[in-house]
């Protein structure tokens, strides 16, 4: 049985990757469901997944196995994800609720709402990892970590999900799809985008100085470790999330712009300031991340 106060006693996991693996481990390891269900394309993926103790049961036929769940995750690519919802919507039972895990929201919650009025509420767990793969799956991966949840006009009830959430050791962040969006722009798709540059412009240094393999150390390492990402993966987020990333990647070349002419007209004030500029802002997030403030608003 599910431990004393959840709400969900049968959970189907859409999708057995880093995200889908890691929520089935947590849930098992802190009895936070009474039945994990699993979902995957391949019979070997499953067969892990319990191994790894994951799911309590796996199924290759998604439509059969959302029938009997009082709530689906979807776990699968982002720009899958409405695929999926079109596909499962009608066979989702009454009364269940369905959420996903995909890194851009927009799209994802108006499709949702649309098709599971009332039972769909969207979220985005701000947690991960380069690896990918129920392999890389990890029940503490969520320990600590932020956990969007994003209703819109036709959601489903917050706080249910809000509680599953805490139940896996992170924390729900309650704000809206658009607002989101903007803000992951910034926080996660634009650091990715210049982890692949930096390591671009790196392996370029490389073919032309070999010796920059051994001095690539600790701000190498530090800035490109997401760049090991998939490509496939973040090609769906920035096509998904287009409008605002566009945003972001146009802020980022106008501060590299001003860097580039103070460095040009060797403005040491100029240059100063840059990198002045960074540093206090990096201590400002830094400072607002651990007092838990912000415009969402966390439960």
């Amino acid at each position: 049985m599910p431990a004393r106060g959840m709400a969900h006693s049968s959970i189907c996991i859409v999708g057995l990757g880093l995200l889908g693996g890691s929520i089935g481990m947590a849930l098992k390891h802190r009895g936070a469901a009474g039945r994990v269900l699993g979902v995957a394309r391949r019979a070997e993926s499953l067969a892990l997944a319990r191994e790894r103790g994951a799911i309590d049961e796996g199924s290759l036929d998604a439509v059969a196995a959302v029938g009997g769940a009082d709530l689906v995750v979807l776990c699968v690519p982002v720009r899958a994800i409405t695929t999926w919802l079109e596909r499962l919507a009608p066979h989702v039972p009454a009364g269940a609720v369905v959420t996903d895990v995909g890194s851009t929201k927009s799209e994802v919650v108006a499709t949702g709402e649309r098709l599971l009025p009332g039972r769909f509420l969207g979220g985005h767990p701000m947690a991960g990892s380069e690896r990918a793969g129920i392999e890389a799956a990890d029940p503490d991966l969520f320990e600590g970590a932020w956990w969007a949840l994003t209703p819109g006009p036709d959601a489903a009830p917050v706080a249910p999900l809000a509680e599953m959430v805490a139940a896996l050791g992170a924390r729900p962040l309650m704000l809206p799809p658009g607002e989101h969006d903007r803000a992951v722009a910034a926080t996660s798709h634009l650091p990715h985008a210049v982890a692949a540059a930096v390591a671009a412009v790196v392996a370029d240094a490389f073919a032309v100085v070999p010796a920059a393999a051994h001095l690539a150390a600790g701000s190498y390492r530090d800035v490109t470790r997401v760049a090991a990402s998939s490509p496939e993966v973040w090609r769906d987020v920035c096509l998904t999330n287009r409008e605002a990333l566009l945003g972001a990647l146009d802020a980022l070349a106008s501060h590299l712009g001003e860097l580039r002419a103070a460095v040009e007209k060797q403005d040491a004030e100029g240059i100063e300031r840059f990198f002045g500029r960074g540093r206090e802002g990096k201590a400002r997030v830094e400072d607002a991340h651990r007092r838990g403030r912000g415009r969402g608003r966390a439960q």
